[in-house]
């Protein structure tokens, strides 16, 4: 240290200030040393940047994120292995892998080949089911015939075209009276062809359930219109075909958005048909103003009938059914 004793007043003075000087640079010194170690030593993390808690793993030390752990009502991962991969939950609708899938009836397994059957409910009816299972899951086409029982026994046969083009086992069924689907209590008659649906066809077949159609013919037509559909429509995905015979709802009608979108109409009738012309206009008129989703013809030619039932099927089943 420079000392300043036995010098005169003027040099001891300047002593004294250089001293001042001395010390106030290694104070400053000291000041910025401690500064960086503030700084470095205090840093605070940015307002926006998430601050994880320490998780402590075997040997070493990571950050987690608070989202990571178990909020009541989330499902969780377990935990899995080095170098394993966590099993992966399938969405409703999808397989494991996480691929779109269409919901079938996984049916045990019912009778193949053509076969006339009684239902459950003590129904009768006819049946023509692949002898070799198909690589895609089969629609279903429930026919109903028409007056005196027209066309039960020949309905089968006149589907084969569009059941082959569209992969659906075809049903013929006979009204509960042998006769006529508009006659006697068609209420009841509704919830016996539910059950033959349910219970005799999606529970012994693998059915796809977005492919099931319903076609009736004139009487048949006319009981799809005023009460099996107002009553079960939503219960199926797919669409009817009302051909030569339609009226207008008699159980209430109040479908559901899902039966909108899901289940859609078409109607066809002649110019010359003498027996429904009045009531097709009603049952269609009202269909609409329910919010089905529909289309119509009533500009063929010809009588009550008078046209081919499957061409109608073949020509409108793409409005129908899912591609």
């Amino acid at each position: 240290m420079l000392s300043c004793c036995g010098r005169g007043e003027a040099l001891h003075t300047e002593c004294v200030r250089k001293l001042l000087d001395r010390s106030v640079k290694v104070a400053l010194a000291l000041f910025a040393l401690v500064a960086v170690d503030c700084v470095v030593a205090c840093t605070v993390e940015p307002a926006d940047t998430i601050q994880r808690k320490p998780t402590k793993g075997k040997g070493t030390t990571t950050n987690a994120d608070p989202d990571d752990e178990e909020t009541p009502g989330e499902t969780t991962t377990p935990p899995t292995s080095p170098g394993t991969t966590p099993p992966t939950t399938p969405t409703p609708g999808t397989d494991a892998g996480g691929t779109a899938t269409t919901p079938t009836s996984k049916g045990a397994g019912g009778p193949t080949g053509a076969n006339t059957l009684k239902s459950a409910g003590n129904l009768s009816f006819m049946i023509n089911a692949p002898t070799t299972p198909p690589a895609k899951a089969p629609g279903l086409l429930v026919l109903l015939h028409g007056s005196g029982a027209s066309n039960y026994a020949q309905f089968v046969g006149m589907m084969a075209t569009v059941a082959t083009q569209q992969n659906l086992i075809r049903v013929s069924v006979l009204a509960p009276n042998g006769q006529g689907w508009n006659e006697g209590n068609q209420t009841s008659a509704a919830e016996l062809l539910h059950q033959l649906v349910q219970q005799d066809l999606l529970a012994k077949y693998d059915i796809d359930l977005t492919r099931i159609v319903f076609s009736g013919q004139s009487s048949g037509g006319g009981f799809l219109s005023t009460h099996f559909l107002p009553a079960h429509a939503k219960d199926y995905r797919g669409g009817a075909f009302l051909q030569c015979g339609a009226a207008k709802p008699v159980l209430p009608l109040a479908p559901d958005a899902a039966t909108k979108a899901n289940f859609k109409l078409h109607f066809e009738i002649t110019t010359g048909d003498t027996i429904w012309p009045q009531s097709y206009i009603e049952s269609t008129a009202a269909y609409a103003a329910a919010g089905m989703t529909l289309t119509k013809d009533n500009t063929k030619p010809g009588g009550h009938c008078a046209f081919d039932q499957q061409a109608v099927i073949q020509a409108h089943i793409a409005t129908i059914l899912p591609p």
